[in-house]
């Protein structure tokens, strides 16, 4: 059975400061309520209007895309009843201003399924994972195998952080790889092999060694 979709694509407009494309953003504002795929939404250049488009969308949005999120705005996405798909990416300047979630989800319809989550600080990583590891079947995380870098372009205990999240529905983690990220082969092998054996039941990917399809939200 098909799902009819209402989409809502706000890469522009999102773009511009508080002071530009006003009568725009109030037209998506406005168009905002029963809204059930939001995509390309940056947060950082008007974070007041960002935050209100996400509470408009909130009560029925179900795959959301957002982007250099501030602590308000992940915050409203945590309570998103409906929501199932989500990608949360951050930059680099970011890295240093952690946010940690509550470890246990509200009581919702929904639970998270699908998230993919790229440059953003260790902690709020493993803080949206927890938060949604009774039920996230798929997960795509953008970092790098054990290295001399700092994280994410690093990571040399990933299968510990894994097995810290209670991923308990996880059935496939495919781990992409960027250009500025650590990717030796031998360390790729044996960080999949690592996460492998603390997730057995999950199907574990390089996205760049097994050319895995990047999935969208």
């Amino acid at each position: 059975m098909q799902c009819n979709w209402v989409e809502m694509d706000v890469e522009v407009v999102s773009q511009t400061g508080p002071d530009q494309q006003l009568k725009a953003k109030a037209a998506l504002l406005a168009k905002a309520s029963g809204v059930t795929r939001l995509v390309k939404l940056s947060c950082d250049k008007d974070p007041t209007w960002s935050l209100k488009l996400l509470q408009r969308a909130a009560p029925t949005v179900q795959r959301l895309s957002v982007y250099f999120a501030l602590k308000t705005h992940l915050s409203v996405v945590h309570t998103m009843p409906r929501l199932t798909r989500l990608n949360v990416s951050g930059h680099f300047a970011q890295l240093g201003r952690p946010l940690e979630l509550p470890s246990s989800l509200p009581l919702r319809p929904a639970g998270l399924q699908w998230l993919s989550v790229g440059v953003i600080a260790r902690t709020t990583t493993q803080s949206l994972l927890r938060a949604n590891g009774r039920t996230l079947e798929e997960v795509e995380l953008w970092i790098g195998t054990a290295g001399n870098k700092c994280w994410p372009d690093s990571c040399g205990d990933l299968a510990w952080l894994l097995q810290q999240s209670g991923l308990r529905a996880i059935k496939r983690i495919v781990l992409r790889r960027y250009k500025r990220c650590s990717h030796e082969p031998a360390a790729c092998s044996k960080q999949l092999a690592e996460v492998r054996r603390v997730l057995p039941s999950a199907e574990v990917k390089c996205g760049k060694c097994d050319y895995a399809r990047e999935d969208e939200v």
